[in-house]
């Protein structure tokens, strides 16, 4: 309950989960939400096509990444000056990667899309990547999806749909924000619509 300026009660309706914090004279001074998302249970499908957990969103030197044990994103690193992601980076949420990691995506559209945004995509294809961990070369992939979302301006059915100097941008962007930071990886090829279903069937976790 709390109290109106004439002196009468009214009735006050928390989310489910919340706690109520009052001061010394009992009067609301907030609401505290002990509800936690769990994102590693998010489906993996959604209708004609998939979940997307967006993690970095579009113009950002800072990259982001899904904490799971805080239920938080956390600033990983900011990216060396005059690098900052293209399109919005995120994850497909209940799939694992060959690095263990979520399946990585990038989601090409004007849109701005914050961190923490739950984006339903559809898959465009991929860019095929390798990686040299601890002298071993693994394959991270990234691949490539467009948001469906209304009133967008006719976005790409297919990657061939994409201006080939667009992808070319991508793929360079991809590999020199790593090899700034002294990691090596090189693009491998590109997959089309069907080989980019395939890696995510086969990153899919039950």
């Amino acid at each position: 309950m709390s109290r109106r300026a004439d002196g009468r009660s009214r009735a006050t309706t928390l989310p489910p989960g919340s706690i109520s914090s009052h001061d010394e004279h009992g009067a609301s001074i907030g609401v505290m939400c002990e509800m936690t998302i769990e994102i590693d249970k998010i489906s993996l499908h959604a209708p004609d096509g998939y979940n997307v957990v967006v993690e970095t969103p579009k113009g950002s030197r800072s990259k982001f990444a899904f904490d799971p044990e805080t239920g938080l994103f956390r600033a990983k690193k900011l990216l060396a000056m005059g690098f900052a992601f293209p399109f919005p980076f995120g994850f497909f949420p209940s799939t694992k990667a060959e690095d263990a990691d979520p399946l990585d995506v990038l989601l090409v559209t004007d849109a701005d899309l914050p961190t923490g945004s739950l984006v339903r995509c559809r898959l465009l294809g991929g860019i095929a990547m390798e990686e040299t961990k601890e002298g071993k070369a693994v394959r991270n992939d990234r691949l490539l999806a467009v948001p469906l979302l209304l009133h967008q301006d006719r976005p790409p059915f297919e990657l061939s749909d994409m201006p080939a100097a667009e992808l070319k941008d991508i793929e360079d962007f991809l590999v020199a924000y790593q090899t700034v930071d002294g990691k090596q990886a090189k693009v491998v090829g590109r997959l089309d619509r069907t080989e980019a279903e395939s890696v995510v069937r086969k990153a899919a976790q039950p």
